[in-house]
């Protein structure tokens, strides 16, 4: 008896979870697939989690699935463990159907053959994760913005996190301030081979303010230092130095120094390796990107207004400015460990 099931839909009320690519570039959600299998292994992981099922195809022959879920740590701040699924259990998963391989999907919600019915939005013991104790020290000098605790970007007005990336074939609405070397690095730019977080890297700066993950800030008399939890990132911006030094080696982060002005920390940067400030549907920039991050902390202290500012003179006509809202985090950050078992690494 077969045991996949395909159905086109035109509309879901499933909200993608945010995560390191567009969901959209990678599955189908037009495509419903469900399956019915038993579970092989459940990968607790980042930066996607993977629920491996063994599911008998319509010709009798076991076939192994691969369905992909939102990374470990986000997951794990809802209460779930790396035993939510265990080897073993029969189960049946909705979910959309991949792009380019028959026997992936992503995952919607399951149901195990005890009843339990368990869906990617589901939060366990929400009682122990509201004792999560808040991180925060401070500078040391009551004259500057403290801004040394964990943030997360703001839930907004929907009280959700925000949405996944674009959707595949819709418009780049940055390629209008490319140049023609910039046309050039993009057309030579596929999104979905060639996407560097499949390498594990942090890809940009305004990616690493872009995500859903936390990000720490500590703050001593020289220096500024931010840890991003999505793919462990770590920049040491210089309160020390008026300018830039000479003969930077290129890095993906870039060369940073800082300063205050009134509630605001402004962090300048150069020396950045040629790379993608957006990985879909694409924003190449050069060696020459020069960014400035201006984060201005409200008067409570809870929140934060942070503007970045893109210019590069060998791939952009004019600059580029992306604003985003974080809010103070009552959540401790934890290690990231980059994995993807699925390309082999």
């Amino acid at each position: 008896m077969a045991r996949i099931f395909f159905v086109f839909i035109f509309a879901t009320t499933i909200e993608m979870a945010s995560a390191h690519h567009s969901n959209d570039y990678h599955f189908d959600r037009n495509v419903d697939v469900t399956i019915s299998g038993t579970v092989k292994m459940f990968r607790f992981i980042n930066p996607h989690s993977r629920l491996i099922v063994d599911v008998l195809d319509e010709n009798g022959e076991l076939v192994t699935w691969d369905c992909e879920m939102a990374g470990a740590n986000g997951l794990q701040r809802r209460g779930w463990t790396a035993e939510v699924f265990n080897p073993g259990d029969e189960i049946v998963i909705h979910g959309f159907a991949a792009r380019r391989n028959e026997t992936e999907c992503y995952f919607d919600v399951a149901h195990l053959s005890d009843g339990q019915e368990i869906a990617m939005s589901d939060s366990f013991n929400a009682d122990i994760l509201e004792q999560t104790q808040i991180i925060e020290t401070s500078p040391g000098n009551m004259d500057i913005p403290n801004f040394s605790r964990v943030w997360q970007r703001s839930r907004g007005d929907a009280g959700r996190p925000p949405a996944g990336g674009p959707r595949l074939g819709g418009p780049n609405r940055n390629a209008w301030v490319l140049s023609e070397a910039g046309r050039l690095a993009l057309d030579s730019y596929d999104s979905v081979f060639d996407d560097p977080a499949l390498e594990c890297s942090p890809v940009s700066i305004r990616r690493l303010w872009g995500n859903n993950d936390l990000t720490e800030i500590q703050q001593t008399a020289d220096l500024v230092i931010i840890r991003h939890e999505w793919m462990d990132a770590v920049r040491e911006i210089s309160l020390t130095q008026d300018q830039h030094l000479g003969d930077l080696e290129p890095r993906v982060l870039g060369h940073s120094i800082g300063w205050y002005e009134g509630p605001t920390l402004v962090i300048d940067t150069i020396g950045y390796e040629a790379g993608m400030l957006e990985q879909h549907p694409g924003l190449p920039h050069s060696e020459k990107l020069h960014t400035v991050e201006r984060l201005t902390l409200n008067e409570n202290g809870e929140s934060f207004e942070i503007t970045i500012l893109m210019e590069d003179e060998l791939y952009f006509t004019d600059q580029l400015t992306v604003s985003r809202s974080f809010v103070a985090a009552n959540a401790i950050p934890q290690e990231y460990n980059c994995t993807h078992p699925e390309l082999g690494h």
